[in-house]
């Protein structure tokens, strides 16, 4: 029995299961032995087959000295049906056959000359052929039984390696989210705080100034509003990286176009958008997610690419609304060894997150490298 533990994180993983389960599960179809194991090793795998076709000797041998208007058909199947289940397809026609030759036998005894014995003849056949379809259909349960357990085995193998997978990434997001928000202390500290702290320090001498009777100069109040509009303005930028506000003001296409000109800004590496002009209504958490993939696209190609210019492409067709990040830098040389980087992870994780398709390809002309995220329009 697979068992589930509860995780630290809230997640249920597998744990796995007994010796015990294994060797309980499926006895009747599932064909695997637990002394001698499926392929017929070991003492126990020759146990049923020799105790099945000893019942079937003891059955025939019954049914010399029975009335032979008595049907032992139920009494021959059981071990044929025991046999093949034990040993295969194989043995258990072998089986049948023995059952077969045993009843023909038994019919043989009330015959008198070669003229009588069609009918037991055929008697037989019918039996030997009731015999063989039970023992194709036990040995295709039980061939199904086992490509079932495999598959099972291999899905449980894969979803373990998910939750693995999900376990590591939610334990890096945590320490991006602690990183980010060092940073955004950091850069209220050292930015905003600052100015503000220059600005109050300026009003401060500016109301000893006006209590002493000194008259304001122009430049004095020029200077405190010069500071002001910094203060504004560091503070609207940290908003707009927590938060876009044009995201859910004017749409995805506002919030990228924003996006590029702050990193043009910033880096001095030309960004610019390319968006088609007939792009349907999506909702906001969809949009904020394809946002956050453009922006981390965005982020790895400023710090990884090495130069080029950064394009973001928006396009949509009836089936799908796409995003596209391409660079004109290093391009899939950023993957040694295919090892994905936490950002290429964090992006896949958001786009499964909204049922969307990313891609991770050479660029334009074989340079640089094009992040393709595909969000399917029905699940608008």
């Amino acid at each position: 029995m697979i068992r589930l533990r509860q995780s630290a994180s809230g997640n249920a993983f597998f744990t796995g299961e007994s010796a015990k389960d294994r060797g309980t599960l499926s006895p009747w179809i599932g064909g695997q032995d637990q002394g001698g194991g499926e392929n017929g090793k070991g003492a126990s795998w020759w146990a049923t087959p020799l105790t099945g076709f000893l019942a079937i000797f003891l059955i025939g041998l019954v049914s010399q000295y029975t009335d032979q208007r008595m049907s032992t058909s139920l009494l021959y199947l059981v071990p044929i049906l025991l046999v093949t289940r034990a040993s295969g397809f194989g043995m258990g026609l072998c089986a049948a056959l023995l059952a077969g030759g045993l009843w023909f036998a038994t019919d043989l005894r009330e015959v008198q000359g070669l003229g009588g014995m069609a009918i037991p003849a055929w008697n037989a056949f019918m039996r030997l052929g009731t015999f063989f379809v039970a023992v194709c259909l036990v040995s295709a349960m039980k061939s199904m039984n086992r490509t079932l357990e495999e598959r099972v085995s291999a899905r449980t193998a894969e979803l373990k390696a998910k939750l693995v997978e999900n376990s590591q990434l939610e334990r890096r997001i945590l320490e991006v989210s602690d990183l980010e928000q060092s940073r955004i202390g950091q850069d209220l500290h050292d930015g905003l705080c600052q100015e503000l702290v220059s600005l109050a320090f300026s009003l401060n001498l500016l109301q000893e100034k006006v209590a002493a009777g000194d008259p304001l100069s122009e430049r004095e109040v020029t200077r405190l509003q010069g500071i002001a509009d910094d203060a504004i303005s560091q503070a609207r930028d940290l908003a707009r990286g927590l938060f876009p506000a044009s995201l859910e003001t004017g749409g995805l296409e506002i919030a990228l176009r924003e996006l590029a000109a702050r990193v043009s800004d910033r880096s001095g590496q030309s960004c610019f958008v390319e968006c088609e002009r007939s792009l349907p209504e999506i909702r906001l958490e969809i949009s904020s997610q394809l946002y956050r993939i453009a922006q981390e696209a965005v982020t790895n190609a400023v710090k990884h690419a090495g130069g080029g210019a950064i394009r973001i492409e928006l396009s949509a067709t009836s089936a799908a609304l796409s995003l596209r990040v391409v660079d004109g830098g290093k391009g899939m040389a950023l993957f040694p060894n295919n090892q994905e980087g936490m950002g290429v992870r964090i992006m896949a994780y958001r786009a499964r997150m909204i049922g969307a398709r990313i891609r991770f390809q050479t660029g334009y002309g074989g340079r640089g490298l094009a992040v393709t995220c595909e969000w399917p329009l029905e699940n608008r």
